[in-house]
Order: structure tokens, then C-alpha cells, then sequence
């Protein structure tokens, strides 16, 4: 007879055969002490409203004493005395080493009460557990089914409309993408395609695997289709699948574990992570992390041989995840982690080989990631996507860091604010112990203290079975997660990023949902997430709509984002693009107030570069003198860009001198630059003939349109700009030039070149 069947034969037959009892408690004995079975606590409510709780086994052996008390028979069991003592102590909850005086006092006790017990809990025990059971499972297809409907517009999104969004830009730049796939070249490059040990800057975000998925993606369909969108879709659905998985091979039942699912699937601060490409990475890294847990959980009490191979494979799961998202390393503490609880049960030496083995394997492949990038540095980093770490103030800095751990925590529980940026200076930094912000991190501090102590507390109340441990095992995986995004360690790159909560957001998740599984009012708990999950779908619907394109997400989130300047940044480039220019020089004025100090040189460049077109060539040449001296990010505009169009305002602005110097300058920083060869050799040949430079800068200015030409022979401009300072010079190369152009655009021949054209656009 298992516990189970004795438990049911006690709940639904109050009349038991004297030697089927005897067998009854003598299997109960032996599962207790086996480490098989879980003393769960049965409650009943009482008429004046309160709560009687009665551990199982000691309900189970009441009731054997009820039916034992009515023939007046002597209960003889089989058994050493002693363990007979060890289930009575583990009945009431005593310690190990009880003196035989309580144990008789709390015998004494019980054998008043039994009756008592058994009469009112076999009347009440099994009723709200059985009666929620429907409603769990009816809450959980309620949510699959509202959060497909809620995700099912995305299909139909495209990576390209009317533009790339943000990140999802260097996607199309990745030489790894768009060309032939180079494995040196994709072991050199980090996440953006850009060159790692090249000495240039880098992002250091070395994710091999996902850039792979994106080559695919692109052989596949291309830039203009919905492939990516829909890859991402179904990434995120095999995640919340296999959480639905992940709760039934941890011991949970398949009506919860399908509410977890559900509860992950429609989560409105996976919007972000889903829909913005670049966030594949954490899609990916999840889905492997859970398949290595469970391989290595499942391997766990196997032959020896078996164990070891379920190392290797749930390792080499984990390497696959760190190389598509670093954080995949982190988790091989979650295997370590693992190994010791189950150590905690049963002391075997297999098991302290193989949690060394885990242990050794882990730390090896973390140090050779380490390693593989130890010779690049981050050069310059944007200190508008983490203003915190560029504050010098300690204090400033650990106070903000708090603020920005509440944030976390508040997306989420309760995720009603979402937007893709929180850059400067959408968190202002805090500067007092006085700022009431203070209060979120310290709401969500206790709530974790709390999320973590009942987790605990229901491991301790019996850590036999792998139910009790899902709510740690959630715990870890959130801490596991979070702890390197959390900047304790080291400042990310990053003041708040959606995606980064992902994989917490999965931990945080399992751990709810744990706990609520084991609350005594099922039915409370369960309305509460029934609500809780209907708003998040709603969120869900309404965000995924926000995510429709580039436009609109950039106009959904400037709209209520307002002290962000990035966000602000996006709207006035949104405009620029557009061909709205006096709505995009307001916009770039208004990230230019929010950043007095002038640190990021993008407001400040598109502005002068607006200005250079409108004609107000002073008003340009003040703004690009600010733009030279604040911060470049390499991912949204090379910095020869910028002093090149300074050089282009000074010359407008008759200072020929300065324009030539800032030409220059581009060309230092990029020596193929072909459009700073042309302007400087413009810039060169039209100084002498205009006698602003003196003559032999003519001279030097066909060297550097012949260097143009030689960059791009197939440019018309540059061979009509070459033409026409070869007449001016009177060299007998302007006919072979003459020539070329004509090869190239016979058009040229009623336009023969009079004058330099300049070469600007928008960047």
C-alpha cells in the first residue's frame, strides 16, 4: 500500500480491516523515513471562523487509533521501537533528540484530541483542494488563449518598415548577416558585427549562436518579411511551454504547472524582448537553461555512468546559452545549487563527485570566456544609457542603483508603465536620503526578503519532495539572472532595459506560483492571479500594438517618456527621416534642454546639420562646435561624420582655414572616408580660386579628389568635381577624366562641370 492509496482508503472509507491498518501505518513509517513522503498540513475552518491545522501524519495515525479504539485491540507493528518514536516525532513536529517525557506529554495530548481531529478533518480535508483544481486549470486556458490572441498581431510585423528600430539596425549592418558566413570572422566579432580585437570600439557582448539564428533568418526571407517577428514569436512560446514542462517534472501539478506557462506567456514586459529582434538573445538562452536544469535534475539519481553523462550534456546546454546571452554562464550555479539540495537528503559520495564535477566544469568555461575577451576594453562608453555610472558621488551612486532595482521590481509585479528606453533622463539620479523613490526599493526588497523566507520555510516543512522545492529553485534562477544586470558587480551598459527581465521574470514566476500552490484558501489565491493575469493580458494586447513599427512605438513611447533624451532623440530623427524639419529641430532643442551639459553629441549634430540645410550656416557652426567635443556613439553615427559636417559649416561660414583642418580631421579618424576626400578637395581647389588659400592648394586639391575617385570610381560627383579643378588648373588629365564621366553618365556631356559640388546628407 503507497501513502497515497492510505491516504485516500482514510479520506473516502472510515472502516479499515485491523491488519490492513497495521500495514497501513508500517508503509506510512516506512515512507517517512525513506524521505519519500511529504507531512503536508490539512486545515479545515472552523464556525467561528477560525483555522484548525493538523499535519497529515498525525491525522493518519489518529485515525488508526479511532478505528483501533472501537474493538479495543492492542495495535502490534512489526518495528524497532525507535521508529516508531522518529514518525511520531516527525507527527508533531518535535525536534530529533526529544526527551521520552514530552514525547509522552504530547501523546497524552493527542490521544484527548483524536476523535476531535478525525471527525472534523475527514469532513473538510479534501474539499477546497479538490474544488480547485477545475479553476486552476479553466484560469490557465483562459490566460493561453487570451495571450495567444494578445501576440497574434506580431505575426504579420516586419523587421524592415520604413526603417530599422534602434539596435535591430546593426543586424542589418552585421557583416555576419548579410554576407557569407565567416566562422573566423563570427568568432572575432561581438554581438553588432563589430571587431573585437581590432582595437575600435566594442560592445564585448560575444553572442555567436544568436547572431547565427539571424543569418538564418536572412537566407530564409530577408529583411522585408515577418520571419524574425515570427521566429521570436515562436521562441517565446516554446519558453512558456516548457515552463509548463519545467512545473510538472519539478513535482507541481499539471493544472499549476499550466498556469505558470500562461501567467509567463502574457506577461506584458516580455513585449520588448519578443518584438525588438536584438532580444532573441534572452528568448534563446531561457529555452536552454531550462532544457539543461532538467536534464541534469532528471540524471540526478541514475546509474553512475548516466549521472556523468547528464553533466556533460547539461553543461554543454549552458555553453550553447552563454554564447548566445552571457548570462547563460551564471547558471551553472543553478546545477551546483541542485546537487546540494539533493545532498541535504541523501549524503552519497556519487553525488559530491558529480556537484564537483559541475562545479569544475563550470568554472572552466566561465574563465575561458573570461579570457576570450580579456584583451578587449569597452572605449567610451555611453554614458546616457547609464548615467548612474558616470556619476562620481558613491552615495549618489548606491542610492540610484537601489532606485533602479525598484524599478525591476515593480515591472515585474505590476508592469502598467512600460517603454523601451530609460536612459538620461527618464531616472533622475538620487541625491538624498529624503527622495520618496526610496520607497519603491525598499517595498521591493522586503517583498523579496518575503518571496525568499516563505520559499524557505516551505523547503524546511519538508524537502523531500521536489514540490516544496520549486519556489527555491525559482528564487535562484531569479537571483542567478538578475545578480549580473543588477550593477553591484560591475556598471552594464544599461540604466534600465524591459529585456533584461526575461529570464527573472521566468525565476519570479515559478516562485509565485509555487508558493500559491501550497496556500491553505486555494480558491482567494487563485482569483487574485484570474485578475492579476486578465489586466497583464490586456497590457500584452495594447503594448503589442505599440510595437507595430518604428514609427509607432517611437511616437507611443516620446509621448509618455517625456525625460528621456534618447526616446525624445528618436522622435526628432523620426521626423528628420520624414522630411519634417521644423518638427525635428524642436524635438532635438528639446533633448538639447534636457542635457545642459551637452555630453551627447547626436541632438547637437542633427540640429547643425538642419541648420546647414536651412542655410543658417553660423547658427550650424556653433552647434557642430558643441557636437565635436560631446560623446560619439559609434553605433548610431561614425565620428567622422561630425567633424566632416563641422568642417562643411565652418566653410560656409567663410572660415576656410577651420574647415579644412576639421576635413582632415575626418580623414585621421577614417582614412577610406571617400566623402571627406571630396568636400576637402573642394574645399582646397575652391580656396585658391577664390584666393582665400593660397595657389598651390589647387594642386592639393585634385590629389585628394583623385584619392576620392580612387575610392569610389564609380561615383559621378567625384569625377565632375575632379573634371572641373583639372580645367580650372589647365591639366591635360581633364580630358581623360572628361572621358571617364561620360562612361559613366553620358548625360554629363549637354552639364559640363563649371563649379565643386559638395557632398552632405542626412545621417
Amino acid at each position: 500500500m503507497t501513502c497515497g492509496s492510505f491516504c485516500s482508503c482514510l479520506l473516502q472509507r472510515r472502516v479499515c480491516r485491523h491488519d490492513d491498518l497495521m500495514t497501513a501505518v508500517e508503509t506510512l513509517v516506512e515512507l517517512v523515513l525513506s524521505g519519500r513522503f511529504c507531512d503536508t498540513t490539512v486545515s479545515c475552518r472552523e464556525k467561528d471562523g477560525n483555522i484548525t491545522r493538523v499535519p497529515m501524519s498525525k491525522l493518519l495515525l489518529a485515525a488508526v487509533g479511532v478505528e483501533l479504539g472501537k474493538t479495543n485491540e492492542t495495535l502490534q507493528l512489526s518495528m524497532p521501537a525507535d521508529a516508531f518514536k522518529m514518525i511520531l516525532v516527525k507527527s508533531f513536529g518535535l525536534e530529533s533528540r526529544v526527551l521520552d517525557a514530552d514525547l509522552e506529554a504530547a501523546l497524552a495530548a493527542w490521544q484527548r484530541d483524536m476523535q476531535k481531529h478525525s471527525d472534523r478533518l475527514f469532513r473538510h480535508a479534501s474539499g477546497p483542494a479538490r474544488q480547485a483544481r477545475p479553476l486552476v486549470l479553466w484560469t490557465a486556458l483562459t490566460l493561453a488563449v487570451g495571450g495567444i490572441y494578445a501576440w497574434a498581431p506580431a505575426f504579420q510585423y516586419k523587421m524592415f518598415n520604413n526603417g530599422f528600430f534602434m539596435d535591430d539596425a546593426m543586424i542589418a549592418r552585421n557583416p555576419n548577416v548579410i554576407e557569407s558566413l565567416d566562422w573566423n570572422r563570427l568568432l572575432r566579432t561581438d554581438y553588432w558585427g563589430l571587431d573585437m580585437f581590432a582595437g575600435t570600439w566594442t560592445h564585448k557582448s560575444f553572442r555567436p549562436l544568436t547572431v547565427v539564428t539571424f543569418r538564418w533568418n536572412f537566407l530564409l526571407h530577408g529583411f522585408e518579411s515577418s520571419g524574425f517577428h515570427a521566429t521570436n514569436l515562436l521562441l517565446h512560446f516554446i519558453c512558456s511551454s516548457m515552463l509548463v514542462f519545467f512545473g510538472i517534472r519539478c513535482g507541481l501539478p499539471a493544472d499549476w504547472s499550466c498556469l505558470l506557462g500562461a501567467l509567463f506567456l502574457i506577461h506584458p514586459v516580455h513585449t520588448e524582448s519578443v518584438l525588438y529582434i536584438v532580444g532573441r538573445a534572452d528568448l534563446i538562452c531561457l529555452a536552454l537553461v531550462i532544457m539543461s536544469f532538467l536534464l541534469h535534475k532528471e540524471t540526478t539519481s541514475g546509474k553512475l555512468w548516466l549521472s556523468f553523462v547528464g553533466v556533460l550534456l547539461s553543461s554543454g546546454f549552458l555553453l550553447a546559452a552563454g554564447l548566445c546571452k552571457e548570462t547563460g554562464f551564471c547558471f551553472f550555479g543553478l546545477l551546483v545549487g541542485w546537487d546540494i539540495l539533493v545532498l541535504t537528503l541523501r549524503c552519497q559520495s556519487r553525488l559530491l563527485l558529480r556537484m564537483c564535477l559541475v562545479l569544475l566544469v563550470g568554472i572552466s568555461l566561465c574563465a575561458a570566456r573570461v579570457w576570450y575577451t580579456s584583451g578587449t576594453t569597452i572605449e567610451r562608453m555611453d554614458p546616457f544609457s547609464n548615467p548612474v555610472a558616470a556619476e562620481k558621488d558613491r552615495v549618489v551612486r548606491f542610492l540610484s542603483y537601489a532606485l533602479v532595482h525598484g524599478i525591476y521590481g515593480k515591472l515585474l509585479v505590476w508592469p502598467s508603465f512600460l517603454c523601451y528606453d530609460y536612459s538620461f533622463d527618464a531616472v533622475p539620479l538620487v541625491r538624498s536620503l529624503s527622495d520618496c523613490r526610496l520607497l519603491l526599493p525598499v517595498s521591493c526588497y522586503l517583498g523579496f526578503a518575503l518571496l525568499t523566507t516563505q520559499s524557505l520555510q516551505l523547503l524546511r516543512r519538508c524537502v523531500h519532495t521536489h514540490d516544496h522545492a520549486v519556489p527555491v529553485v525559482g528564487i535562484a534562477i531569479l537571483i542567478l539572472s538578475f545578480f549580473p544586470m543588477s550593477n553591484v558587480l560591475f556598471p552594464v551598459g544599461t540604466m534600465v532595459a524591459e529585456r533584461l527581465l526575461y529570464i527573472p521574470s521566468a525565476g519570479f514566476l515559478i516562485a509565485v506560483v509555487g508558493l500559491a500552490r501550497h496556500r491553505e484558501n486555494h480558491t482567494a489565491c487563485i482569483l487574485v492571479l484570474v485578475v492579476a493575469g486578465l489586466v497583464l493580458t490586456l497590457l500584452t494586447a495594447q503594448r503589442v500594438v505599440e510595437w507595430s513599427s518604428p514609427e509607432a512605438i517611437t511616437v507611443a513611447d516620446a509621448a509618455k517618456q517625456l525625460r528621456s533624451t534618447r526616446v525624445q532623440y528618436n522622435l526628432a530623427t523620426h521626423h528628420l527621416s520624414n522630411k519634417r524639419y521644423d518638427e525635428a529641430f524642436s524635438s532635438f532643442e528639446t533633448v538639447m534642454a534636457l542635457d545642459p551639459t551637452d555630453r551627447d553629441c547626436m541632438p547637437l549634430y542633427h540640429a547643425g546639420q538642419i541648420q546647414i540645410y536651412r542655410g543658417n550656416h553660423k547658427a550650424a557652426e556653433e552647434l557642430l562646435a558643441r557636437a565635436v567635443e560631446g560623446h560619439f556613439s559609434p553605433l548610431l553615427v561614425n565620428e567622422e561624420e561630425v567633424f566632416h559636417d563641422y568642417g562643411l559649416a565652418l566653410w560656409f561660414a567663410e572660415k576656410p582655414k577651420d574647415a579644412i583642418l576639421n576635413f582632415e580631421k575626418s580623414l585621421s579618424i577614417n582614412g577610406t572616408f571617400s566623402k571627406g576626400f571630396n568636400n576637402l578637395g573642394c574645399a582646397l581647389g575652391l580656396g585658391a580660386l577664390l584666393g582665400r588659400l593660397p595657389q598651390e592648394a589647387l594642386v592639393q586639391g585634385i590629389q585628394q579628389l583623385q584619392e576620392a575617385v580612387q575610392l569610389s570610381s564609380d561615383n559621378v560627383l567625384y569625377w565632375r568635381n575632379l573634371v572641373a579643378l583639372l580645367r580650372f588648373a589647365g591639366r591635360p588629365e581633364a580630358e581623360v577624366a572628361w572621358k571617364q564621366l561620360l562612361t559613366l553618365d553620358a548625360s554629363n556631356a549637354a552639364n559640363p562641370p563649371e563649379d565643386c559640388s559638395w557632398e552632405f546628407a542626412f545621417r
